[in-house]
């Protein structure tokens, strides 16, 4: 948790709530909260509603009747908290207000969050035009303020922009230290690299303005997608401006969040070209290399390729994509029939992957040659293919599925010509007629044997199933009800998606 520091912060000339309170035609009364008398109160602000906080700036002196104060000691101490937690200056409340319960007094107390109390003959009117004529001067003062932090829209439009100095400056202003992060929480400028240590919970999932402790989280929105957040935590030397020059900053901030869109952008095309043309058959190593490098990748640094399962949400490619990038993850991305991927990360970091996606990854074994993509692509396909009957996303590693690729990789010639030799009759006729014998085949050992699921899962009738599989025996010449038949052309299948072809090469 940030550390604030008790150093009193210079006043620009606003009353305060001690101000208040020491006007004896006023007659207001200190109940509890008395660590907090010196805040500024910039306005008043009268609401009945058990939660004004989402419509005020802070800064504000609520005045109330009391209709919306609950009656009972945790409802009191809820209310209380809300009031401290949007930083209001305290809060005015009418002897027609309920008794308040010695829980809440101490939590005001405990949050320096005054209470006072309005006697009554005081209207409320009256208090408000003595705020608001005091406020007069600073109120032109903020707007003054206001004002600069536009001005270095024009600074930031510069060839020279210093990014870093402009921030600074931003914060002087605003009187907020400042952070632009990404939804992973991480820095999203190299050159303004400070990050508050805070405790995010759900925060950097919100599309709406959330508060903080110490200060305030402004979403920052490229077309309708949050790509990134303002962070203004109070400063220790300066007063915050409010919630309105925190927002007038965001319109800054964003500027530098669709810049860092555009960076995505464009490492994401050179990514997908790299990885495209390493899987182009003849493509010159050398050449490969070169384009994944520069897209990211690091040499001689072990990386996977990885096969996605249908992502259940839309634009599949840029939030897979955006969720590496927040990580700082090198990958390269691919769109094609499936998404696939090259991976320089943890394992740990894969399963959060096919978490935060929703979706079943399938992982090849790791590798430093780049040349390794197109048979490592096969591994990755063949390994998501076997996650289809999981009921929640997980990763399947090629190396741990039951010691198969131990068992088909040391001759992978050998396994190439067996598969091919099996599975030949059953390839041409679908070539030919434009049949799926061997997707019914690939699906039925998937489904372990069982007509109605495999039915199921192709979409089919059980009778046009069970005509498949007879064609299938009769083209092959063998038995799925013998077992070591059956194995034969289960084995053929499996080392279909594994084996490693001249032309991938």
């Amino acid at each position: 948790m940030q550390q604030r520091s008790t150093t009193p912060r210079v006043d620009r000339g606003q009353l305060t709530v001690a101000d208040l309170v020491s006007m004896p035609h006023l007659g207001l009364e200190l109940v509890a909260g008395a660590a907090g008398l010196g805040r500024r109160v910039q306005w008043t602000h009268t609401s009945e509603l058990e939660d004004p906080g989402p419509w005020l700036e802070g800064g504000e002196l609520l005045i109330v009747n009391g209709f919306g104060i609950p009656e009972d000691g945790p409802g009191q101490t809820e209310y209380v908290r809300r009031l401290a937690q949007h930083r209001l200056a305290g809060i005015a409340v009418s002897v027609r207000a309920p008794d308040f319960t010695p829980e809440m007094l101490a939590v005001a107390d405990e949050l320096g969050f005054p209470v006072l109390k309005i006697p009554r003959q005081v209207p409320f009117i009256e208090l408000s035009y003595l705020v608001a004529n005091a406020s007069e001067r600073s109120a032109r003062d903020r707007l003054a303020r206001h004002l600069r932090i536009f001005e270095t829209l024009r600074l930031r439009n510069t060839i020279d922009s210093d990014v870093p100095g402009i921030y600074r400056q931003l914060e002087q202003i605003s009187g907020y230290r400042l952070a632009l992060i990404s939804p992973a929480g991480q820095a999203l400028l190299d050159n303004w690299p400070w990050v508050p240590e805070i405790e995010w919970g759900d925060a950097l999932h919100a599309t709406d303005l959330r508060v903080l402790p110490g200060g305030y989280l402004v979403p920052l929105f490229v077309g309708d997608r949050a790509t990134a957040y303002l962070v203004g935590i109070e400063h220790e030397e300066h007063y915050p401006e409010g919630l309105a020059a925190l927002q007038h900053v965001s319109t800054l901030a964003a500027l530098d969040a669709i810049e860092d869109q555009r960076r995505r952008e464009t490492a994401h095309r050179a990514g997908g070209s790299a990885l495209a043309r390493a899987l182009e058959a003849g493509a010159s190593h050398a050449d490969v290399e070169r384009r994944l490098h520069d897209a990211g990748l690091v040499r001689d640094t072990p990386f996977r390729v990885v096969a996605f399962g249908r992502i259940p949400n839309p634009l599949p490619e840029t939030r897979a994509r955006d969720w590496l990038a927040d990580r700082r993850i090198r990958h390269a991305i691919l769109w094609q029939d499936q998404l696939i991927g090259v991976v320089q990360c943890t394992d740990d970091q894969l399963a959060e992957l096919g978490a935060a996606l929703n979706v079943s990854i399938g992982a090849s074994p790791t590798s430093t040659a780049f040349s390794d993509i197109p048979r490592l692509l096969r591994q990755a396909r063949w390994s998501q293919s076997l996650a289809v009957d999981s009921n929640r996303p997980e990763v399947v590693f090629t190396e741990m599925q039951l010691g198969l690729v131990r068992w088909l990789n040391p001759d992978s010639s050998t396994m190439e010509r067996l598969a091919e030799d099996t599975l030949r009759p059953i390839l041409e006729h679908d070539k030919s007629q434009g049949s799926e014998l061997f997707h019914t085949l690939a699906v039925y050992f998937r489904q372990n044997g069982r007509m109605r699921a495999t039915a199921g899962a192709l979409f089919v009738h059980e009778h046009t199933l069970r005509y498949r599989l007879n064609r299938i025996e009769q083209l092959t010449g063998r038995d799925l009800k013998n077992m070591r038949e059956s194995f034969e052309l289960w084995l053929a299948v499996e080392a279909q998606a594994l084996i490693v072809r001249d032309t991938d090469n």
